[in-house]
C-alpha cells in the first residue's frame, strides 16, 4: 500500500513538473536544402501580392508557391543577401550588384540590374544586406553605404559612412540606421540627422527600432531593450531582462499582433509580448531546423517565416491549434 501511494505521489510530481516547464508552441513546417534544392543559408524573406514567398539564398533567389520551389541564380552567381517585393518587382541585393526581377510572358523571372544600368561606382567587394521600401524610394544598404533610389525618376542619393552600417530600420515612415562607434541616425528629406550618440548605442549593435506608447524602443544584440528619451537611452525593465542578457540577438520584428519575435545566434527564436514578457522559446529541441536565425518575416496570414543558417522554418502563429 505504501509503495502504491509513493508511486502515485511520484506521478503527481512528474505531471506537475511537466505542467510548469512545458509551453504551447505553434505548428512548425520545416524546409531543408533538399526540399528547395539550394544551399543551406537563407538571408532574407519577402512575399508578393499573390502570396508567393521569395527567399534570398546562398545559391540564388528562391520562389515558393506553397507546393513547389523554383531557383533563380543571381546575375553574377553570387550569394543573394537581401530581397524585397514591391508591387510587381522583386528587388534583390548581392555581391557588387542590386536590381529587380519581373515576370516575363511565360511567368519566369527576368533580372534587371539597377546598379549596372545607372553605372553606379560601387565600393570594392560591396554586398547589399538590406532593402527597405518607403513611398517612391527603394533603399539598398551595404556595410558602408546607403543608396536611396527614386524609382519614379530613376535617380540616386548615396549616404556614406566611415564606420560599419549594421542594419537599416523603417519605423512609422522614417528610416533609422546605426553607425557603429558613432550613433543612431534618421533620414529626413534625404539628409542624415543624428538622433543619439549615447554610449550604449555607440558600443552595442542595434538590431531593432520600434515605437510603443509613443516611446521609441531600441533593441540591442547583447544588452536587451532600451527606451530612447531625448538623446539618452534608459533600460526598459521587463521580466525578460535576464534572458536577453544571456543570448545574442541577430534580428527581430514586431508582429501585427504587437508581439516581438527575436531571432538569435545559436538559441533559436523567442516570442515576447508587447510588455516584454517571454511567451515562448522555439529551437531545435522543439522543432526548428536550426538554432541560428538569419531573418524573420511575417506573411499576409501572420505566419512567421525564419531564414536559418541551415534551412527555412515557418511558424503558424495564426492557428488555434498548439503543440
Amino acid at each position: 500500500m505504501y509503495l502504491r501511494i509513493q508511486n502515485i505521489f511520484k506521478l503527481i510530481l512528474i505531471f506537475t513538473y511537466t505542467a510548469i516547464f512545458s509551453q504551447e508552441i505553434p505548428p512548425i513546417q520545416n524546409y531543408t536544402s533538399e526540399n528547395y534544392n539550394a544551399e543551406n543559408q537563407n538571408w532574407a524573406i519577402s512575399q508578393s501580392k499573390d502570396n508567393l514567398i521569395y527567399v534570398a539564398n546562398n545559391r540564388g533567389l528562391l520562389e515558393f508557391n506553397g507546393a513547389n520551389w523554383n531557383l533563380y541564380t543571381s546575375p553574377n552567381n553570387s550569394i543573394i543577401r537581401s530581397v524585397k517585393v514591391i508591387e510587381n518587382k522583386i528587388y534583390t541585393g548581392c555581391y557588387m550588384e542590386f536590381g529587380y526581377w519581373e515576370k516575363d510572358n511565360s511567368g519566369q523571372l527576368e533580372y534587371h540590374s539597377i546598379s549596372s544600368t545607372n553605372k553606379i561606382e560601387l565600393l570594392e567587394d560591396e554586398e547589399f544586406w538590406n532593402i527597405i521600401h518607403l513611398d517612391k524610394w527603394v533603399i539598398f544598404q551595404s556595410l558602408n553605404r546607403i543608396y536611396i533610389y527614386n524609382s519614379s525618376e530613376n535617380t540616386f542619393k548615396i549616404i556614406n559612412s566611415e564606420t560599419v552600417l549594421e542594419k537599416v530600420f523603417k519605423v512609422n515612415n522614417t528610416i533609422y540606421y546605426q553607425k557603429m562607434n558613432d550613433g543612431l541616425y534618421k533620414i529626413e528629406k534625404g539628409v542624415s540627422k543624428l538622433i543619439s550618440d549615447d554610449p550604449i548605442i555607440k558600443n552595442n549593435i542595434v538590431v531593432g527600432v520600434y515605437t510603443s506608447n509613443k516611446t521609441t524602443l531600441i533593441l540591442t544584440r547583447d544588452k536587451g531593450f532600451f527606451k530612447l528619451s531625448d538623446t539618452k537611452l534608459i533600460r526598459w525593465i521587463t521580466e525578460s531582462d535576464t534572458l536577453l542578457s544571456k543570448i545574442s540577438i541577430y534580428n527581430s520584428i514586431e508582429t501585427k499582433e504587437g508581439d516581438f519575435i527575436l531571432g538569435t545566434i545559436s538559441h533559436g527564436v523567442f516570442q515576447l509580448d508587447s510588455d516584454g514578457n517571454t511567451i515562448s522559446k522555439i529551437d531545435q529541441e522543439n522543432g526548428l531546423n536550426n538554432n541560428t536565425v538569419l531573418n524573420i518575416f511575417e506573411d499576409h496570414d501572420k505566419n512567421i517565416w525564419l531564414g536559418l543558417d541551415n534551412g527555412i522554418s515557418c511558424l503558424n502563429f495564426n492557428t488555434t491549434f498548439k503543440v
